[in-house]
């Protein structure tokens, strides 16, 4: 493969690994795919994306090159050893190693981890999305902390600067792992433009009953359990309660929800998976949004939800109050009580009207072109560290 001297232009020339853009499409891949798109459109960035599959990136700014093909494992074994064992020898060596000029790169771990691979000439910073693994560990399968475990120090040694996803992770970044806050930028995210303010809703479900909406799937991290008990508690008062019904957009992670299926609590369903226009009109039709979760370290939801017109009732815990911005009913994730107690307050139409105002303000405080030009101030940093 060539190798593409240094641009003579005022450009900067990043390099990143964009596999995970190949798979479906969370909130890591979320962030990568609207960060890459943001940078390119300042045209002060030229990117490469490494990567082992198509993505459709190519624009103006963004080059992607593809390393090779994963190999086809079989169905269902895309978390087996094997094909763990192949992504990280693309992440960590494979994938940067056959692209690397003689001279320094700059290197963006944009899904939070940096390769092995770099030399003592290249410079680098790291996204860190959040530290949940080691915050609340029984909340994460074994081997997925036993993954992080062994690549996460490498990231705290290797990363020149790291752009957290908010101000709480940041603070995780310094009391867990020691970094300097003088090596922390932080950048929260921006607003997907399908959730813009523009098709904010009313909660009205059309023609169907009242709802009130989660996402993420069923998950111990999302606490599923005990948004359910709660909303079980909270419809059994009876009166206007007995109307709603809790859709729970995402894959489900909780085998035993999962195996539930019709048995789940009346007036509960599971939505499994939905595409962004789906979604979008799940947010403005709902009458509440629940996000209870007990750990996150950004919460892209809480302002989708906002920028749709939903009233949001969200946790007390790590970033989600620092995110809704004072715009929303924060209840203790822990407490099955304290979760009903805001579905009950986030119902009451006055409180539903303040709700929504707050929430289609605080919305417009996140844009990823701002993302975009304070992650391009990073890079002017680091710039000027590599050598050649």
């Amino acid at each position: 493969m060539s190798r593409r001297p240094p641009s003579s232009d005022d450009s900067i020339q990043v390099l990143v690994n964009a596999r995970h853009l190949a798979g479906p499409k969370t909130g890591i891949e979320v962030y990568m795919e609207h960060l890459l798109t943001a940078l390119a459109g300042t045209g002060q960035v030229n990117i490469t994306a490494l990567t082992w599959a198509r993505l459709g990136l190519e624009q103006p700014g963004i080059r992607e090159v593809v390393l090779g093909h994963r190999p086809d494992f079989a169905p269902g074994a895309v978390g087996t050893f094997r094909a763990t064992l192949w992504k990280t020898w693309f992440d960590q060596w494979g994938g940067l190693r056959a692209v690397l000029p003689d001279h320094g790169i700059l290197y963006h771990g944009m899904e939070g981890f940096l390769p092995h691979a770099l030399r003592r000439r290249d410079r680098c910073v790291a996204t860190v999305h959040d530290l949940g693994w080691q915050v609340h560990p029984e909340l994460y399968p074994r081997k997925l902390r036993l993954l992080y475990g062994a690549l996460f120090p490498w990231v705290i040694r290797r990363a020149d600067r790291f752009i957290a996803v908010s101000r709480y992770t940041a603070d995780d970044l310094i009391r867990r792992a020691g970094v300097p806050a003088a090596r922390i930028e932080v950048i929260y995210h921006g607003l997907d433009p399908a959730f813009a303010p523009s098709h904010g809703g009313t909660g009205q479900a059309g023609d169907g009953p009242p709802y009130m909406l989660a996402v993420g799937g069923a998950s111990p991290r999302k606490n599923t359990r005990r948004l359910i008990e709660a909303f079980s508690r909270w419809r059994a008062r009876g009166a206007h309660r007995a109307e709603f019904a809790l859709r729970i957009t995402g894959t489900s992670l909780d085998p035993e929800l999962q195996r539930a299926g019709d048995g789940l609590p009346a007036g509960v369903s599971l939505l499994g998976y939905v595409d962004k226009a789906e979604l979008q009109r799940l947010y403005a039709g709902a009458a509440t949004f629940l996000y209870p979760s007990i750990y996150e370290g950004f919460g892209l939801p809480i302002i989708e939800a906002m920028a749709c017109g939903a009233p949001v009732v969200t946790s007390t815990t790590a970033s989600a109050p620092e995110i809704a911005g004072g715009a929303a009913i924060l209840v203790d994730p822990f407490d099955v009580e304290s979760i009903e107690a805001g579905m009950e307050r986030a119902t009451n139409p006055d409180e539903a009207t303040r709700l929504r105002a707050m929430g289609h303000e605080r919305a417009r405080q996140f844009d990823w072109s701002s993302a975009a030009a304070s992650t391009l101030q990073v890079y002017r940093q680091l710039r000027g560290e590599v050598t050649g």
